[in-house]
């Protein structure tokens, strides 16, 4: 069903993302998603799915999620292969694909209605509001610029080179058309992160800067509004 297939390209981006496929020396085959403690609940749900385990890492401020169990990797294999992207994923893939002799399936082009960007959002995106000028934006880094191109044609935005302290491309949107067109591309293909939160504000944000509730007097209902609004978005409520 599209559900599935969604599923399944959802995984894909994810693991491009937050992922590694790992084959050790000795040959023992394995996944890795390295995800922050609040999606707890995102990692929980691929392990009920394929199992594997879930540990808190060592700065307790990410999860990672191990599969090494033959029959739940080669299951998962069999989901995501076709739909995974990244150039080292997909060398990392393939080299499991030999010890299994499988066959390394490539990706097709990345259409709108592919389920794999919200994967890859909940990996790498990031969802903000500057509050120097109130501007939302939505944005997605990466260490080169491959896989985030194709998503200007598709969703808009523009890609450039990040001369922060890690020297990666970003691709971000600030312009309200685009973003709201994005959360429709969200209400069919949902974050499963704690991102999601956000994503479901957005509305409610332009709606309230629209009536320039964040520049309201702190006595009125406005300002009240604003600041109950500001409230759940710092907490991904």
């Amino acid at each position: 069903s599209n559900r599935d297939l969604y599923f399944k390209q959802w995984l894909a981006g994810l693991i491009d993302s937050d992922g590694c496929f790992t084959l050790s020396k000795k040959g023992y085959a394995g996944l890795e998603i390295i995800m922050d403690i609040r999606d707890e609940r995102t990692l929980q749900y691929i392990k009920n799915v394929y199992g594997g385990s879930i540990k808190l890492r060592s700065n307790a401020n990410a999860l990672r999620y191990r599969l090494h169990h033959k029959d739940g990797l080669l299951n998962i294999i069999n989901d995501v292969n076709g739909h995974i992207r990244n150039p080292n994923r997909l060398v990392q893939l393939n080299n499991i694909c030999n010890k299994y002799d499988l066959n390394l399936i490539w990706p097709e082009k990345l259409t709108y209605d592919n389920g794999w960007f919200s994967g890859f959002f909940d990996g790498d995106g990031t969802i903000s509001i500057n509050r120097n000028n109130w501007q939302l934006s939505i944005s997605a880094g990466q260490k080169t610029s491959e896989l985030l191109s194709p998503l200007v044609k598709l969703y808009g935005g523009s890609v450039y080179i990040d001369n922060g302290s890690s020297k990666s491309f970003k691709w971000y949107i600030t312009k309200k058309e685009d973003i709201l067109k994005l959360i429709e591309y969200f209400k069919k293909h949902p974050s499963k992160s704690a991102k999601n939160n956000r994503l479901q504000l957005v509305p409610k944000f332009y709606e309230l800067k629209n009536m320039k509730a964040h520049k309201a007097a702190p006595e009125t209902m406005l300002a009240q509004s604003w600041n109950i609004f500001f409230k759940k978005w710092m907490n991904y409520e």
